[in-house]
């Protein structure tokens, strides 16, 4: 035996709400959509402050060989410790770029003098030129940074053929060093920050996918380790 509930009408008051309830799920999605593309509106514009405020350091190994590939760390040390020295008092990255280019006879005699030291006399080319970057992660001091990828400014080394792997880092603000990566992130404003401290997820991975596109598309490549 089974109970049948009757609710005199129900059928007609269910047809009268179906407008109402998709209505109300219409408004709903609207929200949806309108809160991801504003927030992924606001993340876009940091991503691009983000990469109109960074100096990047761009070392490309001569080949992969172990030797080669030893003597990029070798070059890497070097710079990392003398643009770290040279830009220790710059305010801006506008600053931190006039004193390295200013700097890059310096800095090309130092990668050159390096090899030397290791047994290598391969050509040296230095130059403050764009470069295509894919998302990083930085642990700081400070917590863990991510940059978005893209393409930045940067300091770039390139030793022999340059077809080895790469290395890279930030320039600035200054994060090639840990010690000197205390306080970092407030050079960048708060949309900046916004960025950075956010932690990856699929907005980074997102504007990495446009970012390879438009790499591609450029006709160059993005840095790869």
């Amino acid at each position: 035996m089974s109970l049948k509930l009757y609710i005199p009408g129900l059928k007609r008051r269910v047809y009268r709400a179906l407008p109402v309830l998709a209505g109300l799920l219409t408004m709903l999605l609207c929200c949806l959509l309108g809160g991801m593309l504003y927030s992924g509106g606001r993340f876009w514009a940091g991503c691009e402050a983000v990469y109109e405020d960074t100096l990047r350091l761009h070392i490309r190994a001569a080949s992969d060989s172990e030797s080669d590939q030893a003597r990029k760390l070798l070059v890497r040390d070097a710079l990392v410790e003398e643009t770290a020295a040279l830009t220790e008092t710059a305010g801006s990255k506008p600053a931190a770029e006039k004193i390295l280019r200013d700097s890059l006879p310096a800095l090309r005699q130092l990668a050159i003098k390096t090899l030397e030291a290791s047994g290598s006399y391969d050509p040296v080319s230095v130059s403050l030129a764009p470069a295509w970057f894919n998302t990083r992660r930085y642990d700081t001091s400070a917590g863990t940074l991510t940059l978005p990828a893209g393409r930045y400014d940067a300091l770039v080394v390139t030793i022999g053929e340059g077809e080895g792997h790469n290395w890279w880092c930030v320039l600035y603000p200054s994060l090639c060093l840990p010690a000197a990566s205390e306080g970092a992130v407030a050079l960048y404003s708060e949309a900046e920050q916004a960025v950075v401290e956010e932690g990856y997820d699929l907005k980074f991975w997102v504007v990495e996918a446009f970012m390879r596109v438009a790499a591609w598309l450029s006709g160059e490549e993005m840095a790869a380790r």
